[in-house]
């Protein structure tokens, strides 16, 4: 599997484990420009939307495909071993463990109760919903919690340099005094699998051992920690997680070259930004969706023009963007007709008096520019007719 074309994240709205409802155009995004899309879901709890959205039948297609898949996990690496809420190591010392969730099935059927009363769903077709729902999840290998014990455990081993860049990155975002000191940071193993962190911090900021510990160390530490959860969760299900690009640096250490190309948050941002430029609606957060019209706009060749454009679209100005919708008026004016309210307009009206400054002289520039982005831009009239035909075929009629 192209580990760059499959991606995995939430799509949750949240506040901790409250979920309030689902980000759903997120996940038509993902669905669009990804060829397979992993849900992190918050304990199951937006399935519920999930199925008044795309419909029961709809729901289950996109799961028997393979399109769409569900990973509920509560692995976690505890960086804080405490008994009792106190800590029994001493002050920049750490040991790790690994918590889960006990009785897992139970606990996941539980929260698919959520589905009982969803209008049109009887008792028998509910409980068969759960049991296929429960058996597709999406799951990790059996040692995917002690993999990543055991990859921090040989980070810190091995003084990896990555625990000191996290030092670094928290002292900056800490806005102390002498923003750039001379960072030391070495690692012991003063007993097996007991670590300590001995740093120059106290000295260097003028901290007390216990502000080291709590605002420079302890943060760092669950830093090196993420970055290998979320390394070997890539791993797991061989697809590529959403980062910030000043994440890079930090989590990504060494790796950042290689992983950056690979993030899938440009190309969802690229998405967003065409459409603003655009004019257009962006998808939904909310609305009945055509799962049959979704899975063949997937393979279609306007579907798959659209991609390979938005991945070559990043250096393109918003100013060339407008532009070029606006120059192909007459090349393109066919897709701007009918169904006012659903079609995606593209305001090729208007779009290049929205370049400032362009005012008079834009008009006999336009030619240039057309030829210049017709060619090297926009090589095929597959990218319009995604956006005015494949995209809008998407939602249900009201």
């Amino acid at each position: 599997m192209n580990v760059r074309q499959s991606v995995f994240g939430e799509v949750a709205i949240h506040s901790g484990a409250q979920v309030s409802g689902v980000d759903l155009a997120t996940l038509l995004r993902r669905l669009l420009l990804f060829d397979t899309v992993i849900i992190k879901s918050v304990r199951l709890r937006e399935i519920r939307t999930l199925v008044r959205a795309f419909g029961k039948e709809g729901f289950l297609q996109l799961l028997r495909s393979g399109v769409l898949k569900i990973s509920c996990e509560w692995t976690t690496i505890v960086t804080d071993v405490a008994r009792n809420g106190a800590r029994e190591l001493p002050l920049s010392q750490f040991t790790f463990g690994i918590v889960d969730i006990p009785n897992r099935e139970a606990v996941l059927r539980s929260e698919l109760s959520s589905l009982e009363g969803l209008p049109g769903l009887k008792n028998a077709e509910r409980e068969a919903l759960v049991d296929e729902i429960i058996a597709t999840l999406a799951r990790p290998p059996a040692d995917y919690g002690p993999q990543i014990l055991s990859q921090l455990e040989t980070d810190l081993r091995n003084n990896s340099p990555v625990l000191t860049a996290a030092i670094g990155g928290r002292i900056k975002s800490r806005g102390e005094r002498n923003s750039q000191p001379v960072i030391e940071v070495r690692v012991e193993e003063t007993q097996h699998r007991v670590f300590r962190v001995v740093t120059n911090l106290e000295t260097s900021l003028g901290q007390t051992a216990q502000q080291v510990h709590s605002e420079f160390l302890q943060p760092a530490i669950n830093a090196l920690a993420n970055l290998n959860q979320r390394l070997a969760t890539m791993a797991a299900y061989s697809a590529i997680t959403g980062f910030a690009e000043d994440e890079a640096p930090l989590l990504f250490g060494k790796l950042a070259g290689i992983i950056s190309p690979l993030n899938p948050m440009p190309i969802e941002d690229q998405f967003a930004r065409v459409v603003t430029i655009a004019n257009m609606p962006d998808l939904p957060m909310t609305g009945r969706i055509n799962v049959e019209n979704l899975l063949e706009a997937r393979q279609s060749r306007e579907c798959e023009e659209f991609r390979a454009w938005l991945s070559k679209s990043e250096h393109v100005s918003d100013a060339e963007i407008a532009a070029m919708l606006g120059g192909l008026r007459n090349k393109i004016g066919f897709l701007i007709r009918g169904n006012a309210g659903k079609v995606l307009r593209l305001a090729v009206t208007t779009a290049i008096g929205l370049i400032p400054g362009a005012g008079l002289v834009a008009g006999p520039a336009a030619g240039a520019v057309d030829a210049f982005l017709i060619e090297q831009v926009l090589p095929t009239t597959g990218v319009f007719a995604f956006l005015k035909k494949t995209y809008p075929s998407l939602f249900e009629s009201s």
